[in-house]
């Protein structure tokens, strides 16, 4: 599934008591939803919490009311600014996908004030497939390669110069790897020791 995106807009008036807001500063929404399989789709339901920090001009004005307005009646103001949160309902559905769980974020969130008083509130939502096992794979390749690496080294070291060369063309080394460069300038008469690895007798 090809990432998918979306954008939504809320209006949000306050108490004529603070005033107009003039600016809002550090907006923040968040996506909070559970995924459930339907028939012909992936359907998220929850809720994007939307907080941020609104500055009011302090006077005074009328009540108004706007018809497309959420009212919040509930600002923790102090010297003509305030801090609000408020939960907007989640519910989209999108194309089912095959390729693992589905994950939504808000990649991006801005607000400004409007000359009727209101703030508007805009944000983008993101939505994709999750990559932990991707990620995970990965690690396990990287956690595996030097231990095999060390293991061919081990093995290796007791072989005399023309096994060496036979394994370092098979397994790709190039000529100047230190190790078997090393190994390959050893006289015929080095001494062989015997040794068990991985309980398999070796000699």
């Amino acid at each position: 599934m090809e990432p998918t995106q979306w954008t939504l807009t809320e209006t949000f008036q306050f108490p004529a008591e603070y005033g107009k807001p003039v600016s809002a500063q550090e907006v923040k929404v968040t996506a909070g939803y559970t995924e459930h399989q339907t028939e012909d789709a992936v359907r998220l339901s929850g809720i994007y919490h939307v907080a941020a920090n609104v500055a009011f001009d302090g006077e005074a004005q009328a009540e108004a009311s706007e018809a497309d307005a959420i009212l919040i009646d509930d600002v923790d103001v102090e010297d003509k600014s305030g801090y609000f949160e408020y939960a907007v309902p989640l519910l989209v559905d999108l194309p089912t996908s095959s390729g693992g769980q589905l994950k939504a974020s808000v990649i991006e969130a801005s607000a400004s004030a409007t000359d009727d008083g209101t703030l508007t509130v805009m944000w983008t939502v993101e939505a994709k497939l999750a990559e932990v096992e991707v990620a995970d794979a990965k690690s396990n390749d990287k956690d595996e390669a030097p231990k095999a690496e060390t293991a061919t080294a081990a093995v290796t070291a007791d072989l005399d110069s023309s096994s060496v060369n036979l394994i370092e063309t098979s397994l790709g080394y190039s000529e100047d790897h230190e190790m078997l460069a090393f190994i390959s300038d050893l006289e015929d008469d080095v001494t062989v020791t015997s040794f068990r690895l991985n309980d398999v007798f070796v000699e």
